[in-house]
């Protein structure tokens, strides 16, 4: 790195400018010939046994790439499989990944030629505009970011639920009251789908997201019935409140997790009578392993995801039969399919997820 440096430094300003230009034209190559690959991982889907949910987690995980450019660069591989013309818009230079990234949802095999022309040398902005005329512009993404300081919601806002409300570690606001996001924001996503957080305190947090009028209805009336106990209609305590009784009422519907649990056997040695797992087995199950995916790939890397949990039957119940929390485990949705997948043959799990009637030989899958 230090000779290169040297090397540069001692270039005439002609030689320096034309060294960068070849660079640039390489790195265009080079980056049309990484979506190909990327498109065929993806095809192939061969995250899933290096212990990755999906591409999104495979690229950033495995390769280091940011998640913008990753969802750049995922979308823009897919829609190059069935738009080759994609590839050489890349290649040549007249189309930027940014800007792809916003056109290749609407391209078609009608209109993807002129579309690409047309978007020939533009900024994003410009390619903004190119696809407001194609079709409408989707809603704004939900964005969360960290803010230093809190200063208090002005007199007008308190009146509204939604409105620019702040409370202990966090602050929500409308789509009306948006501010742009910060330039340290960092978007995060789960398979592409954006939420920008932005850390810029140790403990406060701004939320941001667009609701419907049913939504602020809602707020408004949880705010009346908590006055009891948030005197001051605080949100983002009454939020808080709702998503902890929210995820208490869906683990106790996923995964039987309940306050005072019944004592029951963990391992059944009887034949099951349905595909029905037992309350207390599924308890055992997700305690042991955590609430989290089991699957480990032969490097030894667990996958990652903790949401998309199902119960998988590690023999497959069609053929054994029983529930014994010894052989279940939790895999996330992607990698009980692939296990499916291992234990059945693809072409038979691509029938039966395409059929209406499964069949009983199935591999246990999410109950209750």
């Amino acid at each position: 790195m230090i000779n290169l440096q040297m090397r540069v430094e001692a270039m005439s300003s002609s030689d320096l400018l034309s060294a960068a230009h070849d660079l640039v034209r390489v790195s265009r190559g080079t980056e049309a010939d990484l979506l190909v690959y990327l498109g065929e991982i993806d095809e192939r889907k061969l995250y899933l046994p290096l212990s990755y949910r999906s591409m999104f987690a495979f690229c950033v995980g495995e390769y280091g790439f940011s998640e913008d450019v990753t969802c750049y660069r995922i979308a823009v591989a897919r829609a190059a499989r069935r738009l080759p013309m994609i590839l050489e818009a890349v290649r040549s230079g007249r189309v930027h990944l940014a800007g792809l990234r916003v056109l290749v949802p609407h391209l078609t095999a009608e209109n993807h030629c002129e579309a690409l022309a047309a978007a020939a040398g533009k900024s994003r902005a410009e390619i903004e505009e190119l696809v407001a005329r194609l079709a409408p512009q989707p809603p704004a993404p939900t964005v969360i970011r960290k803010i230093t300081t809190l200063s208090p919601p002005p007199a007008s806002a308190k009146s509204e639920a939604l409105f620019g409300t702040t409370a202990s570690g966090a602050a929500m606001e409308s789509k009306t009251n948006a501010s742009p996001p910060s330039p340290t924001a960092v978007p995060t996503r789960h398979d592409g789908h954006a939420a920008m957080i932005s850390p810029l305190a140790e403990d406060t947090y701004k939320f941001q997201f667009s609701g419907s009028r049913a939504c602020r209805d809602k707020l408004r009336q949880a705010r009346d019935l908590l006055r009891h106990r948030i005197p001051n209609g605080d949100i983002g305590t009454i939020v808080e409140l709702a998503l902890e009784a929210l995820i208490e009422r869906v683990k106790r519907e996923r995964f039987a997790e309940v306050r005072n649990p019944r004592r029951g056997a963990a391992n059944r040695h009887a034949a099951a009578v349905s595909r029905h797992i037992p309350d207390a087995i599924k308890r055992a199950v997700f305690e042991r392993d955590g609430g989290r995916c089991t699957f480990t790939d032969e490097r030894g890397k667990r996958c990652d995801e903790t949401g998309a949990l199902e119960y998988d039957h590690i023999d497959g119940f069609a053929r054994t039969g029983r529930h014994e929390a010894d052989g279940i485990r939790l895999l996330c949705k992607a990698h009980n399919q692939y296990a499916a997948e291992c234990m059945y043959g693809r072409d038979f799990m691509q029938r039966a997820r395409t059929s209406r009637d499964p069949g009983p030989t199935l591999p246990g899958v999410l109950s209750g």
